[in-house]
């Protein structure tokens, strides 16, 4: 009973993916760039047939060197035509004019641009302008405690939120904040914490130049040694870029997350890579930035349903609260991996972070993953940024239909794309869970595509630096059929 419980509840949660963009309206305000899908996860539209298409970087520190290391950031644009594609760089700070730079990506490679040769900033953020959506862009953050990977956003947003913040132990967690509009940006800011919902007057109203980046110190806003932050910006004039900046220092967590903030809410929300074992937390922190309570199903897939049965749990989410979910104090929950999903009930909008942290040698690796929103998953999923030397559980894929499938991996090369060898119709079961290791040179320094005969989800597990031991996790990009 408990098995048909578990598995009608994800069956639920499957066939509402069939269910177009809900409850989201497009951008009423004055064009000034292109954009191709509602705010909602990052995502390559195939067959958009705008003249142009815009991504939106995070932002990084763009500090340089230091006696701790390095702090930049790389902007990488992948091509995978046979023609090359043509665009154009701005690179946005809070005290400079913009920086312009004409891009030409070669058919079929990547290219990747230093953001610290182009400025020395204390933060620094990029918008790139392509002349065909087939390419997509992503940021790589260079930081001593870890590089990150995120994939950058395909429109700006009046409303960005964040269901995980960090400040314990003198946790370092920052706001960034981007404008590339030319006029500003005014936005208002609140932050739950344990304690219940805050907004310091300091937050409100906040201005962000046009063409500028602001950075806020969220700790020294008023919320230090905080180990529950999440955090609603909301422009009352104005539409903007939002990303996080987090390095943890302790109190079970170490290492560094940039990533961008969710630029809405949804009512499903999919992770594949969860662990349960010796020494790892898995953390789903649930958001609930609206005024009404939110009741939430957790679903924890990809299990072998021969030796587990999981029943779903059910959570109360209140108004402008978040709830911190420890997957592994699930009954019946076996040491290894899993995916999941978190459902608000009756279309419930929630905002949902998968906060993970493992062993890393002697150490800790905590990695935060915005999970993706219902609607995003797709047959073919995009790794610009992998691996350059062979590592094993790079990729970990995620089957969120309740029918046996098969992936095959390709590489991007200047044939076009070729299959990875032994990485050709890889069986994966319905609701199943397969990690993929990236062995084989041909799939080195290459952007590669994970291709199934049903919808999918794919997050990456990518080093750190190569000195520093655990993974740095961030999703792939979904590719899209344009409506």
């Amino acid at each position: 009973m408990n098995r048909r419980i578990s598995l009608y509840v994800a069956l639920i949660l499957i066939v509402g993916l069939a269910i177009n963009f809900s409850g989201k309206s497009g951008d009423t305000s004055d064009a000034v760039f292109s954009n191709s899908v509602l705010p909602g996860t990052p995502a390559i539209m195939r067959n958009n047939q705008s003249v142009t298409n815009t991504w939106f970087c995070a932002g990084t520190s763009a500090a340089g060197e230091s006696d701790n290391g390095t702090y930049g950031g790389e902007v990488v644009i992948s091509n995978p035509l046979k023609t090359p594609v043509t665009g154009l760089l701005t690179i946005l700070t809070s005290d400079q004019a913009p920086i312009t730079q004409a891009i030409n990506a070669e058919p079929r490679s990547q290219l990747v641009i230093d953001i610290n040769s182009l400025v020395v900033a204390p933060y620094a953020s990029a918008f790139v302008e392509l002349n065909d959506s087939a390419a997509s862009v992503e940021q790589r953050a260079l930081h001593p405690a870890g590089a990150a990977v995120s994939p950058c956003a395909n429109q700006t947003s009046d409303q960005w939120y964040f269901a995980d913040g960090f400040s314990a132990e003198s946790s370092d967690f920052r706001l960034i904040l981007t404008n590339p509009f030319l006029s500003p940006a005014i936005v208002n800011i609140e932050v739950a914490t344990k304690n219940g919902e805050r907004t310091p007057t300091n937050l409100q109203g906040f201005v962000v130049p046009a063409e500028s980046i602001r950075v806020l110190n969220i700790p020294e806003s008023g919320f230090r040694d905080e180990e529950i932050l999440a955090i609603s910006v909301v422009a009352s004039s104005g539409r903007i870029v939002a990303a996080k900046d987090q390095q943890y220092l302790g109190a079970g967590r170490l290492g560094h997350v940039l990533t961008l903030g969710s630029p809405s809410t949804s009512d499903q929300w999919w992770f594949a890579d969860g662990e349960k074992g010796a020494g790892i937390s898995e953390t789903y922190m649930i958001y609930n930035p609206t005024d009404q309570d939110a009741l939430a199903d957790v679903v924890i897939l990809g299990l072998d349903p021969a030796v587990a049965s999981i029943q779903p749990t059910t959570l109360t989410i209140p108004a402008h609260d978040v709830v911190p979910f420890d997957v592994s104090a699930i009954v019946g929950l076996l040491d290894g991996p899993h995916g999941g999903a978190v459902s608000g009930q009756a279309g419930a909008q929630l905002v949902v972070e998968r906060i993970l942290t493992k062993p890393a040698g002697t150490s800790v690796a905590t990695t935060a993953v915005l999970g993706v929103q219902r609607g995003f998953q797709s047959m073919r999923w995009s790794v610009p940024t992998s691996t350059t030397i062979a590592i094993e559980d790079v990729l970990i894929v995620l089957n969120t239909s309740p029918t046996d499938g098969v992936v095959t991996v390709y590489s991007v090369g200047p044939g076009g794309e070729e299959p990875v060898a032994g990485l050709s119709d890889i069986p994966i079961a319905a609701n199943g869970l397969l990690s993929i290791d990236l062995v084989d040179p041909l799939s080195f320094g290459r952007e590669l595509e994970v291709v199934s005969d049903q919808l999918i989800l794919v997050e990456r597990r990518l080093e750190r630096t190569p000195t520093l031991r655990g993974r740095s996790g961030s999703l792939a990009f979904p590719e899209m059929l344009a409506s």
